[in-house]
């Protein structure tokens, strides 16, 4: 299956570089890669020219979850990556996402998968404080919005989905500065599909989602915002009590 990686950004070009320097490196080469220029004004184009395998897509309205989408509208792979600018992909990463999902596609075992989303770990300095607050971090992040959401959710920095499911659920998406793109996408997934949760798929990140105080704070408002504006389809105790009727969570490739 063919997969595209879909990186949104906006004035992170040194650390864009970084990103696209280890997805060159992967043992397994993307068909795509797709970058969403959100209105950068540093110099991303200088970035990119280095790197002609990209292809550039401009979305001018501000916001993750705006960009992200654009992305995911312009990829043309049958399987989606997803990471960020500051992310640091391992080696294996592309082979891993595709590995799982089309391994998971091939044999259901019940629910029919969507999508599969890694961990993370800070650094790359810090090897050990990264990885312990890294998996802190994800295991906070997961255990908030799966209390949401009743199955595992999908995590923007480290994650990968099929295109198929994305053009099913892409008018459903909220494209909205204010929410997380990817906890949003998260609240698409249907009694019947799942998320796989992949533990051994690590993608290095940034330490500024832990230094920032303003940024901590626009984190929280923007998870409130996503809640609320999903629930009012759906309120929790309703979309908890039909997930939980409806099977087991995956993990890991298998039921």
């Amino acid at each position: 299956m063919t997969c595209s990686v879909v990186i949104p950004v906006r004035n992170d070009s040194s650390y864009l570089e970084r990103c696209l320097r280890a997805l060159r490196e992967q043992t397994r080469t993307p068909d795509e890669i797709v970058v969403v220029d959100n209105g950068s004004t540093d110099d991303l184009s200088t970035v990119l020219d280095r790197h002609p395998e990209v292809h550039r897509v401009w979305e001018p309205v501000p916001g993750v979850a705006v960009s992200a989408a654009a992305g995911y509208d312009a990829a043309r792979g049958d399987l989606i990556l997803r990471c960020d600018a500051d992310s640091l992909p391992s080696p294996g990463w592309v082979e891993r996402h595709t590995a799982v999902l089309s391994r998971a596609l091939r044999d259901p075992q019940g629910k029919a998968t969507v999508a599969v989303s890694g961990i993370a770990r800070f650094g790359p300095k810090y090897g050990l404080a990264g990885r312990i607050l890294g998996a802190a971090y994800i295991t906070a992040y997961r255990l908030v919005a799966g209390t949401a959401l009743g199955h595992w959710a999908l995590w923007g920095s480290n994650m990968a989905f099929t295109r198929a499911w994305w053009q099913h659920v892409r008018e459903e998406v909220h494209r909205d500065p204010r929410v997380h793109d990817d906890f949003d996408l998260s609240f698409r997934v249907r009694r019947d599909q799942r998320v796989i949760m992949d533990p051994g798929n690590v993608a290095i990140v940034s330490w500024r989602a832990l230094v920032s105080p303003a940024r901590i704070r626009r984190q929280l408002r923007m998870a409130m915002a996503t809640v609320f504006l999903n629930w009012r389809g759906e309120r929790p105790w309703v979309r908890i009590r039909r997930r939980a009727l409806s099977g087991p969570l995956g993990r890991g490739g298998s039921r």
